[in-house]
């Protein structure tokens, strides 16, 4: 009969369940993957949330421009308050191209920019009223125009700035967007629209199509000026959107504009 000695497997036991307690109930451990856990969430998040918030963003464009390409007699789309905000616009301030809803309306009222609140989370709930469509091929552009350039409108649309003419009217047309940092969002391409390119507003059962004359860059504090020069006896558009595109969000030092003049109505 062979000799067994049992000491061995013994201590090599006790030392299995030494180790085996000191990772079980290692505090510093458990924090380490706490923290390492909490740090891939976190980065998970910042990396999704951004293209969930785009992805509906785009669908209540879309949505909107599907109310108005089929003719509805009063295409909107309604959403609360702070659903669909874009990046910097917080620290945009009102300016003469932004008309927020009235904070004195009451709550049983309903304006351009407000609806009555949401009772569940005591938030407002704001209806982004369509007006037509514009179309720019050379940037391939399709997007909704809603009837004002106030927060909310930006949101899902271009704005038309309502102080200015409307296409069947003498005078400029003018129009703010968005420019998204994702690449063909919105008027992220307006710089790259030619002189020459036609654009195409769609108005009431009328398309206005515009030849591109201008496109140029001016600074920020420049462009109430041109907005508010006097009107011309041609009609025309004037398209706006923030530049540079990697500048602080609601910081963008310069303004991109393309301008042109109606060459043909149809329809």
């Amino acid at each position: 009969m062979d000799d067994y000695d049992d000491r061995t497997t013994a201590s090599k036991d006790k030392r299995s369940a030494l180790i085996y307690k000191r990772r079980k109930f290692d505090p510093i451990s458990i924090i380490l993957l706490v923290l390492g856990i909490a740090l891939l969430a976190f980065g998970t998040y910042f990396l999704v949330e951004p293209i969930i918030r785009n992805n509906k963003q785009d669908a209540a464009a879309k949505e909107l421009l599907g109310l108005i390409d089929a003719d509805s007699p009063l295409p909107t789309i309604t959403f609360r308050s702070d659903a669909l905000i874009v990046n910097g616009e917080v620290e945009h301030e009102e300016s003469f191209y932004t008309v927020a809803p009235d904070p004195g309306a009451s709550d049983s009222s309903t304006t351009e920019g407000s609806e009555p609140a949401d009772k569940e989370n005591n938030l407002p709930v704001v209806t982004v009223y369509g007006m037509g469509s514009i179309r720019i091929p050379g940037i391939n552009l399709v997007m909704p125009l809603a009837n004002n350039t106030d927060v909310y409108s930006l949101r899902v649309a271009i704005g038309h700035y309502p102080a200015s003419a409307l296409p069947d009217e003498t005078g400029t047309g003018v129009y703010f967007g968005h420019r998204m940092t994702s690449d063909g969002r919105y008027f992220n391409k307006l710089g790259q629209v030619s002189v020459g390119s036609d654009v195409y507003i769609d108005y009431q059962g009328k398309r206005y199509t515009y030849k591109v004359d201008q496109n140029y860059i001016v600074p920020v504090e420049d462009l109430a000026s041109i907005v508010f020069r006097q009107n011309t006896a041609s009609q025309r558009i004037l398209l706006i959107t923030c530049h540079p595109l990697n500048s602080p969000p609601g910081q963008s030092p310069e303004r991109i504009l393309v301008e042109g003049y109606l060459t043909a109505v149809s329809g």
